[in-house]
């Protein structure tokens, strides 16, 4: 189950309470703290930020305009003694890494939500770290507090920024509430990027326990409590086990009344429809009790609300709270629901790609299913606990169903399982149960890998009726609203989505672009209901000086580096960019997706070991140029490259792509150039393109490594014979140690550093040697009659996806005359065609062997590709007249 594989990984990664060193390399801003973790809208707020590389602050950088960081300098000249004022204090040594003060303003319209926070300074803009927007009152947490008599008090409809200092740190938080009143107390801490595993508990002034939770959702805890008299309150939060804590676990304590959303149902809806949904929560303003319907054992309120989902959002997530890569690769958006107490949390709802039908009575039983009465998604949750769901629907023998479950894809805590069921006979399973999915985005980048099944493609075997039998591993513990799936039924609709990151690999990690360097980003691609396609992924907004190639994903890839070029004295700037991938659905029509920012959460300290990273998804892309030069730059000189064909024939590419067929050979020159005197050797490396690059459909290689005195190499390329055609991208990623210095006052050169950079991008255009089988094709009895015709079917297996015309055309073998044939065209799509053969008065009887049949196509509209067959067959005498 994936809960435990993310709980495995945070232990992995995050391990032992100890600060996280910085990356090897030129320095990149990074931030690692930010306190205090919020601010409410209308305010503003002091914010310290700590991190690596963080000198000469500029600003903060956030992903809503109506958020702003101001930096707050520290005084530079010394000030009036408050104690003698003819005597000055000097100004305090302060740190130029940090930590660093800013003053944070929120409009008053900035919805309340978790929102992106980078730091901006001399060495680019930082990862970001997750920043609250609420509308509540914002404290931080005060020292002592570790006990009853310390507790720091608080008004309801308040949160506390603090942090768990130490494995045994206990903090007690104070409330003054009336009889009556439900309490909200919530804990956010893997939501907003902290690595503590809060627990929560609720005491009276007696010591009386009230409540207590932990890992409501992730690592985050919530509890509610209907206070049993007037008076006084203790929440006491801590880290569980207590074996953990230092500034990494940092959290966000809510104490109030405003609503909560625990579900929504349906959990999915059709784009642009408005559509009434029923809210599952608590302090729902006018909501009604939800008989029988309980979240961790308490019982919630239901509340029916319209909601109006975007008609636009086809390939879009917009969400204010934290996606991580499970739920990364849906379409959605953000709900929220105000109430006297405030706003609630923010929840995300699901968009629908087909007509919806939505589960509104227990389909328990197979005579209870639904019934689909065509292609369609369900959306159903599992009524009582020990339920199966059944949904219904017909299909003609030898008809295609695409079946695709989603549950923890769309936040639901189950582990759910499907079967297709025989519609005579319901026990009788026809698909064997499908269960977890062990595909993923990427193995440790971004790691998507879920407990729902993967896409199943079921075949009717006759005309009928037939069941999906819908089941949860926790069935017998789990039941309700937040035991939620989606279910989807129909033909295969191929389409993508992708997410984008800055290329770190295994570390958090910015954006700091040096003048004549590169700039990238790793490009992931989801291919979705057997999307083949070539992508182009394309960098949008990039600032003067920047440019960017596109990167080619072609069919057999999974991923690939794009690749930002800065051109030498481009001035700084920080910037937001876009990136779009642009592909053509199987009838032509071009699909174009905006690439999913992502970054990593907290990086490993064991990079070579493969461990997936903790990551989310981001809500912005941001680039910064900088001013220092970069130590080298790669360039491949594709329009000097050559091509060897499989035949031995050599020829130079003469033009900005690679075209190779299955089976040829390319070379490449690369150059390095250096704009450091020392010259450092740099060792080039392929980027993987798939998990397994040794089945790569173009393979690299690399004859030696430039030096100074060499700065030159050749990259060789080789299709495979097997190769998918389509267009790749080729990324060569350099790496030199470098020596540098920091301090541009400090005397020497500095110590030697990893310092990385990237290839101008080679393309590759693999194409075909051949996009159909021709079946040996026979005339009827194997003859043809002089002074007659001879139909002479030919059929065409198409291959590689393949859909234009083919041309058809008859040669006689040498000495042979008289036989001909008009040419035919095979037409778009279809599978055969039909030759005429004729034998004029004269042609000579006997065998005709090894007759040629060339089939004429031309590929991505301007490759020919011939192929050819044999037929044989004997021309017979021409009847005699009576």
């Amino acid at each position: 189950m994936r809960r435990l594989v993310f709980g495995l990984v945070l232990l992995v990664v995050c391990g032992p309470a100890v600060a996280q060193p910085p990356p090897p390399g030129l320095p990149s801003a990074r931030v690692q703290h930010v306190f205090p973790l919020g601010v409410k809208a209308g305010t503003s707020v002091e914010v310290i930020v700590t991190g690596n590389d963080l000198e000469e602050p500029e600003k903060l950088f956030f992903s809503h305009p109506g958020i702003r960081g101001e930096y707050v300098s520290p005084p530079k000249d010394p000030t009036p003694d408050p104690k003698d004022p003819k005597k000055t204090v000097p100004p305090p040594k302060t740190n130029p890494a940090g930590p660093h003060k800013f003053k944070v303003t929120a409009a008053g319209d900035v919805p309340p939500g978790l929102y992106d926070l980078r730091f901006v300074g001399k060495w680019g803009a930082s990862n970001p770290r997750t920043f609250a927007v609420s509308d509540q009152i914002e404290v931080a947490e005060k020292e002592p507090n570790n006990d009853v008599p310390e507790a720091q008090k608080v008004e309801l409809g308040t949160t506390v920024s603090g942090v768990i200092s130490a494995p045994t740190d206990v903090d007690y938080t104070s409330f003054t509430g009336k009889k009556g009143q439900r309490i909200i107390v919530s804990c956010l801490a893997s939501s907003i990027d902290s690595k503590a595993a809060p627990m929560i508990e609720v005491f009276d002034l007696s010591g009386r326990k009230l409540a207590a939770n932990r890992n409501y959702h992730e690592n985050d805890a919530l509890l509610d409590v209907i206070l049993p008299a007037d008076g006084d309150y203790y929440v006491r939060l801590f880290q569980f086990t207590y074996t953990v804590g230092g500034p990494d676990y940092f959290y966000r304590l809510s104490i109030g009344t405003a609503p909560w959303i625990d579900a929504v149902f349906p959990p999915v809806v059709e784009p642009g429809k408005p559509t009434a949904v029923t809210v599952y929560g608590r302090n729902l303003p006018g909501g009604q009790p939800a008989d029988g319907v309980t979240a961790d054992g308490r019982p919630l309120e239901k509340l029916i609300v319209t909601v109006t989902p975007p008609a636009d959002a086809v390939g879009k997530l917009t969400s204010l709270t934290h996606v991580n890569p499970t739920t990364a690769l849906q379409d959605g958006f953000t709900y929220a629901l105000k109430g006297p107490g405030g706003v609630s949390n923010p929840v995300v709802i699901y968009l629908a790609g087909d007509k919806l039908t939505v589960l509104t009575a227990p389909a328990n039983t197979p005579d209870a299913a639904a019934v689909l009465d065509g292609p369609g998604e369900v959306a159903g949750f599992l009524a009582r606990r020990g339920d199966r769901a059944w949904v219904a629907f017909r299909a003609k023998k030898g008809e295609k169903v695409a079946l695709n479950l989603a549950a923890e894809r769309i936040g639901s805590n189950g582990d759910f399982f499907f079967s297709v069921r025989d519609g005579k006979d319901p026990k009788r399973d026809l698909s064997g149960e499908q269960d977890d999915d062990n595909d993923t985005l990427h193995p440790f980048g971004f790691y998507t890998r879920t407990s729902d099944p993967g896409p199943y493609t079921f075949t009717a075997p006759e005309d009928g009726k037939y069941y999906v039998m819908v089941g949860c591993r926790e069935s017998s513990y789990l039941s309700g609203p937040k035991a939620a799936f989606r279910l989807r039924l129909g033909s295969l609709v191929p389409d993508f989505c992708a997410v984008v990151m800055p290329y770190s690999r295994f570390y958090q990690t910015g954006s700091a672009a040096w003048q004549g360097g590169t700039q990238a980003y790793h490009v992931f691609a989801h291919r979705a209901d057997g999307y083949t396609g070539t992508l182009e992924v394309a960098a949008e907004g990039l600032p003067a000086g920047v440019t960017a190639k596109p990167l080619m994903i072609g069919p057999a890839a999974r991923w690939g580096v794009l690749v930002l070029n800065v051109a030498p004295g481009t001035a700084p700037v920080t910037s937001a960019i876009t990136v779009k991938v642009t592909g053509t659905d199987p009838v032509g029509k071009t699909l174009v997706r905006s690439a999913r920012p992502a970054s990593v959460t907290w990086g490993t300290q064991q990079p070579d070991q493969n461990i997936p990273v903790v990551s989310k998804l981001d809500q912005s892309l941001v680039l910064a140029v900088r001013g220092e030069k970069a130590p080298f730059h790669i360039t491949a000189d594709v329009p000097n490259a050559t091509v060897k064909s499989g035949m031995g024939k050599e020829e130079k590419v003469n033009g900005p792509i690679i075209v190779m067929k299955q089976g040829d050979k390319a070379s490449v020159p690369v150059r390095v150039e250096w704009a450091t005197d020392e010259k450092p050797n740099v060792t080039l490396t392929v980027e993987s393109m798939l998990q397994q690059q040794q089945n790569a459909p173009v393979t690299v290689g690399i004859a030696g490594q430039p030096t100074k005195d060499k700065p030159d190499v050749v990259v060789n390329l080789d299709a495979r014979t097997n190769a998918a055609p389509g267009t790749y991208t080729v990324t060569l990623r350099g790496l030199s140690q470098v020596p540098f210095q920091k301090d541009p006052m400090a005397k020497g050169k500095g110590p030697n550093l990893p310092a990385e950079g990237f290839s101008t991008p080679i393309t590759v255009q693999v194409i075909p040697t051949a996009v159909v089988k021709i079946a040996a094709p026979t005339l009827p009895g194997n003859t043809l009659k002089i002074g007659t015709d001879g139909e002479l079917v030919v059929k065409v297996d198409r291959q590689h996806d393949y859909a234009g015309e083919i041309k058809l055309k008859f040669a006689p073998p040498t000495g042979v005359t008289g036989v001909t044939a008009d040419e035919v065209t095979i037409p778009a799509g279809q599978g055969e065609a039909k030759l005429v053969l004729k034998a004029a008065s004269g042609t000579k009887p006997g065998a005709v062997s090894n007759a040629t049949i060339t089939a004429t196509a031309v590929y991505a509209g301007k490759y020919t590709i011939t192929h050819e067959a044999k037929v044989s067959f004997t021309v017979a005498e021409e009847p005699k007249k009576k």
